[in-house]
């Protein structure tokens, strides 16, 4: 074994013990050891991802937006991104990360912050970007970025550039798409691909009109994911009006403002009815 390999599983080996699941703002104190990863680390990484290609081992790697993806645990990721040309639009996704420049030239990166405190999983269409500074990171330098507020924006002008990065457990359940021109909110996207699958199976059992069972109902109410919640009442309202006051009685102190809203309105509007009928 090579000394890059010996130094890439050693790492990784530091990094699986300090960076449980659960960490949350502990993954900053990986910082001494994201202070090794540097470009015999990556060496080392990249000679161990070829010898398990050779001997036909199943990968943990992914592919996303021009990154090459390790999911080592639930608690962090490391990440070997190619900089190009920026994306069409701006992301703000909800995980820490430390960032190295490993390529050979100086990258450009743009730093962004909303311009007021924003909640992940509560849209807000009035925000909007501000550009806090814009700088080169020089070769073997490194850039923080912190997932609640941050959106890093990188470009390289010359030659495609290579960013090594430690990521932090997920931090929210949304990524916000900004655009790149009027620097406003363009959509978000669920990143639990689960999530998505139990509302898509909800939509399409309202559509066919199939009946519900009590326990699917309480998973969707108790789901941590607003999306679900939301998606949830609307399959009760559809598919079981006899629960519908039940459900509303449930979720009147929802966390989230549009679901509180929501029952609301709908309370008035019951309310009115009776008493229109009286």
């Amino acid at each position: 074994m090579s000394s890059d390999t010996e130094k890439f599983f050693r790492i990784i080996a530091e990094l699986d013990r300090t960076l449980t699941p659960g960490t949350g703002e502990g993954f900053w104190s990986a910082r001494a050891i994201f202070a090794e990863m540097d470009r015999s680390f990556l060496n080392g990484w990249s000679i161990c991802r070829v010898k398990e290609i050779l001997d036909e081992k199943e990968l943990l790697v992914f592919r996303d937006r021009n990154a090459l993806t390790i999911n080592i645990t639930k608690g962090y990721a490391v990440s070997l991104a190619l900089i190009e040309r920026p994306p069409h639009s701006l992301f703000l996704y909800p995980q820490h990360y430390m960032a190295r420049n490993v390529g050979h030239a100086p990258l450009r990166v743009r730093r962004y912050t909303p311009d007021r405190p924003i909640q992940n999983d509560i849209y807000d269409p009035n925000v909007r970007l501000e550009l806090r500074e814009e700088f080169e990171l020089q070769p073997g330098d490194l850039v923080e970025r912190n997932g609640y507020t941050d959106v890093l924006d990188w470009e390289s002008p010359g030659t495609t550039g290579h960013v090594l990065r430690l990521h932090s457990e997920g931090l929210g359940y949304y990524e916000w798409a900004f655009d790149r021109k009027t620097l406003a909110p363009s959509g978000a996207t669920v990143l639990d691909s689960f999530s998505s699958q139990v509302t898509t199976a909800m939509q399409m059992l309202t559509a066919l009109g199939i009946p519900v069972d009590q326990d699917f109902i309480a998973t969707g109410l108790a789901s941590p994911y607003f999306h679900v919640r939301w998606e949830t009442l609307k399959m009760v309202s559809q598919l079981a009006p006899e629960r519908t006051q039940e459900t509303l009685e449930q979720l009147k102190d929802d966390p989230h403002p549009a679901i509180r809203k929501a029952v609301e309105r709908t309370f008035a509007m019951n309310a009115s009815a009776q008493s229109a009928s009286n």
